[in-house]
């Protein structure tokens, strides 16, 4: 194994492990304090916005095809290039974002590969960087045409400090979170009111890895007890980190220290006729496992010992057809290509060079290679001797992905957004229109 493959691994290992089994503490170390203000990667109306948004979510910039950049200004187009299972492809353009009533709250993964600032004391900023803005485009950035997307930038543990890990060195994942609830806190209290009815605006909330396990802390602190800010919850997409719900209801009712939640429900639907759910959470874990069998004992993601509890598996291709979730769905499967990334000959997954190894990305001229009829999934559990196993089975076009990933506890980790980033951008768009209908 490379060097550097070693060391995504091992900080991925870490980082998945920390977050995964706690929640961090919404207060700062002792070395740490609050920021003075928040720091913006992308929010709708900031001068070159990377996410080029209005205050109003339309189009910052108004000449020649719509597209977000880097934070070194470097554009980036959002289309994408569809791989048929014949090996055709077709360009899918991106159309330009109009105004939008619905926002989205984004917390990123692991991608810092060192400490951001360098030094993390006081209350020294983070400033923004281009592999942050990298991982906002490959996962949530197609979301522009939907909502408003605010992507605060957190003091979050590195790639580095979490592979320290092994050696006994506890990552600060603490500042991050509070940064993250800080960075909330500002956004509901500055941007959510709509000028013009004075109301506070429907809102998704979405994070993978970290940024799971920091919105998990946002939402006990600041949403799950409080009806009236529930009540603006469109969704919550938490990929990546293992939400726990109890095996006969969808949350916990109010008095259960092992579900994630009280009251913030899993979303479930019935059958297609019910209605699309609103105000719930969407979470999994991706694996390719042989034969059908659980993850491994020792897994990061998907495994519980709580007696009467499991980890949240939905299925947002179920949902969106309401099939049970365990059917084996088409998923619509979005890559990021190595012109998104900014990859090169020596590093062609760029600024994923230690978060993808072992992923061959395609050279197309687009931001994504998009892979209708090829990958298919379902959410599958199993109970044995080290007690229940919840995740989202790949069921077809394993061809997508390392070989390595069928007998690592990580799974598909660093792809949960990208196996069925269609299907999530359609469920938040149908989620968005139910909630508005439902208060107009």
């Amino acid at each position: 194994m490379k060097p550097t493959t070693r060391l995504a691994a091992l900080a991925l290992a870490t980082t998945a492990l920390l977050l995964a089994t706690t929640v961090p503490e919404a207060a700062a170390t002792g070395l740490t304090q609050p920021l003075a203000r928040t720091v913006w990667l992308c929010r709708p109306g900031l001068p070159d916005n990377p996410c080029d948004q209005n205050t109003d979510g339309s189009a910052q910039t108004t000449t020649g095809a719509y597209t977000q950049h880097y934070v070194n200004g470097t554009d980036r187009t959002l289309d994408a290039t569809a791989h048929a299972p014949d090996t055709t492809t077709t360009t899918e353009p991106y159309a330009a974002p109009a105004a939008s009533d619905v926002d989205c709250f984004y917390a990123y993964p692991t991608v810092d590969t060192t400490s951001n600032p360098p030094l993390r004391v006081g209350s020294l900023p983070p400033t923004p960087q281009d592999v942050e803005m990298a991982v906002t485009l490959a996962q949530v950035s197609r979301l522009a045409q939907h909502c408003r997307l605010f992507v605060p930038v957190y003091r979050q543990a590195s790639l580095i400090e979490v592979a320290l890990g092994f050696v006994g060195l506890t990552p600060d994942t603490a500042t991050g979170a509070a940064d993250v609830l800080d960075a909330w806190d500002d956004y509901w209290a500055h941007d959510n009111i709509d000028p013009a009815t004075g109301r506070h605006r429907g809102v998704v909330l979405l994070g993978h890895s970290q940024g799971t396990a920091a919105l998990v802390n946002l939402i006990q602190q600041r949403v799950d007890n409080a009806p009236d800010v529930r009540d603006h919850l469109v969704s919550a997409l938490l990929l990546g980190g293992n939400i726990q719900v109890p095996d006969a209801a969808p949350a916990g009712g109010g008095n259960d220290p092992d579900a994630t939640f009280q009251h913030v429900p899993a979303c479930a639907r019935a059958s297609a006729a019910a209605p699309l759910p609103t105000g719930c959470v969407v979470a999994y874990s991706t694996f390719d496992q042989p034969d059908g069998q659980p993850p491994a004992a020792d897994a990061v993601f998907g495994r519980s010992t709580s007696p009467g509890h499991h980890i949240l598996c939905v299925n947002p291709a179920a949902l969106l057809r309401g099939d049970a979730p365990d059917t084996v769905e088409p998923l619509d499967t979005y890559l990021p290509t190595r012109y998104l990334l900014q990859g090169d000959a020596l590093f062609p997954n760029g600024h994923f060079g230690l978060l993808m190894p072992g992923y061959t990305l395609t050279d197309d001229p687009t931001g994504y290679a998009r892979y209708p009829g090829t990958v298919s999934g379902g959410c599958a559990s199993a109970r044995d001797a080290a007690g229940t196993a919840d995740w989202l089975q790949i069921g077809t076009g394993q061809s997508l992905f390392p070989d390595s990933a069928r007998t690592s506890g990580l799974g598909l980790h660093v792809a949960d957004f990208n196996v069925a980033q269609g299907d999530l951008v359609q469920l938040v768009a149908r989620q968005s229109a139910a909630w508005l209908a439902d208060h107009a």
